[in-house]
């Protein structure tokens, strides 16, 4: 593979993996204990500075719940997937559970965007915080 398009798939699949983790909830640490390597192959895994071989790609997609299309792919994964993947959890539960968990997910949202340095949270977001 020429150096320019593997960088390309390297930086890519890196990026991929990173924000699939992050979004998981899991630090470069648990992913490197769960794949039994070193954090700074995570490392250089997800800066696109080495390419992990195919078998750690396939290991890495089953543990983010991804498809390796996924995670090599430029398109980053649709909302709407994730929301479709909701309803299907959500689908048995009562409507108040549904308004309830609704609630609690807005909190979250809110409470997950970045803010800018100074900006205070608002009374949602703190409680978000302190629960």
């Amino acid at each position: 593979m020429e150096k320019p398009i593997r960088r390309s798939l390297a930086r890519r699949l890196g990026r991929n993996i990173g924000d699939r983790r992050r979004a998981a909830g899991l630090t470069q640490e648990q992913l490197a204990e769960y794949l039994d390597i070193d954090t700074l192959t995570i490392s250089r895994y997800e800066t696109g500075a080495i390419l992990p071989p195919l078998t750690v790609v396939d290991l890495i997609a089953r543990l983010l719940h991804a498809s390796i299309a996924e995670l090599v792919g430029e398109e980053p994964t649709e909302p709407i997937e994730h929301a479709e993947r909701l309803g299907i959890l959500m689908s048995n539960i009562s409507l108040a559970d549904r308004d309830w968990i609704e609630g609690v997910v807005k909190l979250l949202v809110e409470r997950c965007q970045p803010r800018k340095r100074g900006r205070p949270r608002t009374r949602a977001a703190k409680a978000a915080h302190i629960a």
